[in-house]
């Protein structure tokens, strides 16, 4: 975001509308563009350039983050974004050597540039594909922009996706804060976050993670409402993290050391130079997913080699 206005080419259009443009903060300046109501062809001109810019996005081939985010989960797991780029959905699609059956749900709480709607058939999909219902090209779905006062009830596939991100804070055993910095112009998210989180029946249970440069102090100034007593960690590196140090079992593995007292070997993420290799280290666990499913077992908690040998050391 603080180099947003010079990738999107807006600084002279914004000086010459009369705006300060060094030292810029776009998401403030662009809630008071919007609340001022002077400048209706700037906005819609900075709506139009952010649109084009995410959409020509594209991953690299080599393993990102959001490979391994997307493979660290399960169908049980819920990935939220306020991101407006690609990346995760196309992390999503190109791991499909694991099943949509065994990846994690993803909702968009302020929209995708490759996400598609059919309003009619009040359906998702991926932007410009036929609606696999009535035949459709599927429509652009709309992005929030940064303003303090979003509206997440109006739109159908917005209200959808925080409606997914309710039902997922109200139950779930583990939060991790991975990328967001909970800005002011998202007050009304946090709020309601905060909620729903509120009111998890396992609350005093739950474990919140947080991963962020910023010093620990300050994290928890940001986070405190969420935490629940000593019940939260914070790290600076995402493979530091209890969602990449026991990839796909990290609840398992938390619940196995805090509440069985027996706690597992890590299974940390190696660093891949491919996606085949990530892939089919991970199909190990999904191999064993698929055999508890079958069997009604649980999960061994042993860790998949490389880190077997080290374990056994």
């Amino acid at each position: 975001m603080a180099d947003l206005i010079d990738v999107l080419e807006l600084r002279s259009e914004i000086e010459h509308a009369g705006y300060e443009g060094a030292n810029l903060n776009f998401e403030a300046f662009y809630d008071d563009l919007v609340s001022g109501g002077e400048h209706s062809e700037l906005s819609a001109l900075i709506e139009s350039r952010v649109y084009q810019y995410f959409s020509t996005l594209r991953l690299p081939e080599k393993p990102t983050i959001y490979d391994y985010l997307v493979l660290s989960l399960r169908k049980k797991d819920l990935i939220a974004t306020f991101n407006w780029d690609p990346f995760l959905l196309q992390a999503y699609m190109r791991n499909e050597t694991v099943s949509a059956a065994h990846r994690p749900r993803i909702a968009f709480l302020h929209g995708s540039v490759m996400i598609g709607v059919c309003s009619s058939c009040r359906v998702s999909g991926i932007h410009n594909r036929r609606c696999g219902r009535c035949g459709k090209i599927l429509e652009a779905s709309k992005l929030l922009y940064p303003v303090k006062h979003k509206d997440y009830d109006s739109d159908p596939f917005v209200k959808g996706e925080w409606d997914c991100l309710r039902y997922y804070l109200g139950t779930a055993y583990m939060l991790t804060v991975y990328g967001y910095s909970a800005p002011e112009t998202d007050a009304a998210a946090r709020s309601l976050m905060l909620g729903v989180w509120n009111r998890n029946d396992t609350l005093e249970l739950a474990e919140v993670e947080v991963v962020d440069v910023k010093p620990r102090n300050e994290i928890e100034k940001i986070w405190s409402e969420f935490f629940y007593s000593h019940h939260y960690a914070t790290t600076a590196d995402i493979f530091q993290s209890y969602l990449f140090t026991h990839p796909r079992r990290s609840c398992d593995a938390f619940s196995a050391a805090t509440l069985m007292c027996a706690p597992w070997y890590d299974n940390k993420y190696p660093r891949f130079s491919t996606l085949a290799e990530l892939q089919r280290w991970v199909a190990l666990l999904v191999a064993e997913e698929e055999r508890n499913e079958q069997e009604h077992t649980d999960f061994s908690g042993d860790p998949v080699f490389p880190n077997a040998k080290r374990a056994v050391q």
